[in-house]
């Protein structure tokens, strides 16, 4: 908890718990998407437009999130030792603090050295597999506040399992696109799962993102407001950035979303300029020229 200056109210940061029912709904939705572009694709080589993967390897990746994401709400993860091994060498490895960008990609390399496909119904069934483990997963799950392990974003990072379930809906969203590219299908996005899912990855992660050295000197308060989905105020100041309740915080810059640009954004899929241009991203408030340097301050794809 942190306090304000003058009245010292005390402020609860936030993590975005998402909506239950929507989010199930989102996640059951887009991975069935995932699974018919992946059984559709004649050949798994196919390379994917603006990553190093080819379908096969992206549809590895997203079977493992989903199968790790489950085994993780199950509290039953028999790789962990291994996967903890890969983030810790990412993390010995840098000279100064490993960015979380790194240890995702340490943990991605173990994954698709461990999961290999030869053809597409192969990996489409593995998908719907793992899709339904998780599936399964969220649905037992009593309490989206629990936090679980997540040694994959970090040796001792924790989130809760409300951004689990959000987590595995936006990596289909946006893999979804991806996948689409590649096999020349459609690429756009459901607003209603990216509304049910985005607000909680980012006002999970953001913090985690921040570069505190892009972020030197800046002092900010951005409201995001999600179109279709829930807002929330993130304060930057010292390095550091942390989530809070929309009305507990003054605000600066106040930064309105389409949350799929987000992700898009986000994801480094789509630069800022033609989210803005298209109405994606709008800025008012105090200080609207804020969010100009919001991106920048992010370790982001």
């Amino acid at each position: 908890m942190t306090a304000t200056g003058a009245g010292r109210k005390l402020l609860t940061m936030l993590t975005v718990t998402p909506d239950r029912d929507a989010v199930a709904q989102a996640l059951a939705q887009e991975s069935g998407r995932v699974v018919g572009l992946v059984r559709g694709c004649r050949d798994l080589r196919a390379p994917v437009p603006g990553l190093a993967w080819d379908v096969g390897q992206l549809a590895a990746h997203l079977t493992a999130v989903y199968m790790v994401f489950a085994q993780t709400l199950r509290e039953d993860l028999p790789d962990r030792a291994q996967l903890e091994q890969a983030v810790a060498l990412a993390e010995e490895g840098s000279a100064r603090p490993a960015t979380l960008r790194a240890t995702i990609a340490a943990a991605n390399e173990y994954a698709l050295s461990q999961i290999r496909f030869d053809d597409a119904q192969t990996a489409a069934d593995a998908l719907a597999e793992q899709a339904a483990a998780l599936r399964a997963a969220l649905a037992d799950e009593a309490d989206f506040g629990r936090e679980v392990a997540t040694p994959w974003y970090g040796l001792s990072r924790t989130r809760t399992a409300g951004t689990i379930a959000s987590l595995a809906v936006t990596e289909s969203l946006v893999h979804g696109h991806d996948l689409a590219r590649a096999v020349r299908a459609d690429t756009k996005m459901s607003q209603r799962s990216a509304a049910a899912a985005a607000p909680t990855v980012m006002s999970a992660m953001l913090p985690l993102l921040l570069d505190s050295a892009r972020a030197k000197g800046v002092s900010a308060a951005y409201e995001v407001r999600l179109r279709g989905g829930r807002g929330f105020v993130l304060r930057i100041a010292d390095g550091k950035a942390e989530c809070f309740e929309p009305g507990e915080h003054y605000v600066d810059c106040v930064i309105s979303l389409d949350p799929r640009a987000a992700l898009l954004l986000g994801f480094g899929r789509r630069p800022l300029t033609r989210v803005a241009l298209t109405g994606g991203a709008m800025t008012t408030g105090r200080k609207p020229w804020l969010g100009l340097k919001f991106t920048r301050m992010f370790d982001t794809p």
